[in-house]
């Protein structure tokens, strides 16, 4: 037989589905610090440095970005919502009045 779900038993679900990814969050966070530092310590800082630079063409993950954004913007992707083509470049933005003026 099942039994009958109170309100305490929610909120206890509730609370411990919470406190799991709060748990989660911080141990990630922690984690990717520490493997941060570790790295500068250990001398990885001059790769960082050398891809951070202002004059450099490339991305954090070491992608052109001039590629990037040609190849993006000539992309035409439909609007779900009213069937619009909308390029890559504008389609957040399209997306985010389409859905707020309930295009259809």
């Amino acid at each position: 037989m099942t039994s009958e779900v109170t309100i305490e038993m929610l909120a206890e679900s509730v609370y411990q589905d919470m406190m799991a990814n709060i748990v989660r969050q911080v141990s990630l966070s922690n984690l990717s610090r520490y493997r941060a530092i570790n790295e500068f310590v250990e001398g990885g800082y001059q790769n960082v440095v050398t891809n951070t630079q202002m004059n450099s063409n490339k991305d954090i993950f070491g992608q052109n970005k001039t590629k990037l954004k040609s190849s993006e913007t000539s992309r035409y992707f439909d609007c779900g919502n009213c069937g619009r083509q909308i390029a890559g470049g504008r389609f957040a933005s399209h997306m985010n009045k389409c859905l707020e003026r309930d295009r259809s």
